[in-house]
């Protein structure tokens, strides 16, 4: 994995928690849908913070029901790459 510039690290991590803080609100508020600002939010989060994959690592580990879950939807993602690279 390439490591980024400080400043583009700063950025991601800024915009992540900012996602995070929009689902969490949308989830209060009726005006605005939060599950996808706060999908987004830990997605980036869990990409460039080693704490959030510590976090993440622990509930998994927790909830046997998760990691399943978990685990097809990375069995997924892997399998679309793969379709993608080869047509």
């Amino acid at each position: 994995m390439r490591r980024r510039s400080r400043p583009a690290r700063l950025a991601l991590l800024t915009l992540g928690w900012v996602l995070l803080g929009l689902g969490v609100l949308g989830g209060l508020l009726p005006v605005i849908q939060g599950w996808p600002f706060g999908v987004a939010g830990m997605a980036i989060l869990y990409i460039e913070s080693r704490w959030v994959q510590r976090k993440v690592r622990r509930f998994r580990q927790k909830n046997p029901k998760f990691e399943r879950t978990w685990l097809k939807a990375r069995a997924w993602l892997r399998e679309r790459r793969r379709a993608k690279k080869r047509g």
